[in-house]
């Protein structure tokens, strides 16, 4: 029984030696550098989609203090694919900066009280929100050819960001 008790000591032993190499790893790599060594700055997130007042709750306390764009869309509409695609990859592949986006679904009948939060009138629309509190709007009208204005979105979207 002595044994026993001994071994898995050791183990413990044995993997706390290896902790401060970890905590140095994560530190530098995920938490931003506090170290000597390369830092690596946490990705952009695109929460899923929003569909009542609860869920958006959630996801404005997950986005506290990073930026947030809220994408108000309707599901299979082609002019709201177009925006949504060109805004996930905006954030998740093209900006250094820090910030994160969620879909509204306006489709759903529970999220009208969202839309009256934030002062929604046009579908696609995009809201910068700032812990908790809309700072800016973004709507583009002539969606329907197909074509985006890439570049006043991209600077939007970076001009919103941290």
């Amino acid at each position: 029984m002595l044994s026993r008790v001994y071994r898995v000591r050791s183990r413990v032993g044995f993997t706390l030696n290896r902790r401060p190499y970890w905590n140095w790893i994560a530190s530098n790599f995920f938490a931003g550098n506090k170290g000597n060594g390369p830092s690596v700055r946490e990705p952009n997130q695109v929460f899923l989609s929003v569909r009542n007042e609860n869920e958006m709750t959630d996801t404005l306390i997950a986005s506290n203090r990073v930026p947030l764009v809220m994408n108000f869309t309707i599901r299979n509409n082609e002019s709201c694919d177009i925006l949504t695609g060109a805004l996930n990859r905006i954030v998740m592949l093209e900006t250094d900066k820090k910030i994160n986006c969620v879909d509204v679904e306006t489709d759903w009948p529970e999220t009208k009280e969202i839309l009256l939060r934030f002062g929604v009138h046009d579908i696609p629309s995009l809201v910068a929100v700032k812990k908790s509190f809309p700072v800016d709007y973004y709507t583009q009208k002539h969606l329907m050819n197909g074509e985006i204005d890439w570049y006043s979105l991209k600077s939007w979207i970076e001009k919103n960001a941290d």
